[in-house]
């Protein structure tokens, strides 16, 4: 099977799934939205881009079709490895050390290891990502952050 027609019904049946999950949550009015209303419109976005891949994939000519096995050919499993352990380091340290302290080491982690930025330049878009996150959350949002050990 062509790998674009897995990957579209794949995606149709996550966005068909999306939607019939955030109707039976109520969607409500755009002057008054339920909490269905963000997925719904996820649900409807992720089932129209599938729409679209699925079709390219029938009018496009054999020749441009690739396979699925095609897609497994020369791939490198370090980084989505690596990314996976840090993303589940984070989980785990997240409430104990505190959202500002995980993600700006995570990020750091991420720009080093994965990215090999230098020392410098991971330090300084983890530190400032994680800042803007935090103000955006926290100051502006008013949400709840865990402050960990730090107290921040």
């Amino acid at each position: 099977m062509k790998a674009d027609r897995v990957s579209g019904f794949f995606w149709l049946a996550v966005g068909l799934i999306a939607i019939y999950g955030s109707v039976r949550l109520g969607i409500g009015t755009l002057q008054e939205p339920a909490s269905g209303l963000v997925p719904f419109l996820a649900g409807c976005f992720v089932s129209l881009m599938a729409i679209i891949v699925l079709l390219r994939s029938f009018l496009r000519g054999p020749d441009l079709q690739v396979k699925l096995s095609g897609l497994w050919e020369d791939v490198s499993w370090w980084r989505p490895v690596v990314i996976g352990f840090l993303l589940l380091v984070y989980i785990l340290a997240f409430e104990k050390i505190g959202f500002l302290s995980t993600s700006s080491l995570v990020l750091f982690l991420m720009f080093k290891c994965v990215e090999t930025l230098s020392w410098s330049k991971s330090a300084l878009v983890s530190v400032l990502t994680s800042a803007f996150s935090y103000l955006l959350l926290r100051v502006l949002l008013k949400t709840t952050l865990p402050k960990g050990i730090f107290g921040f």
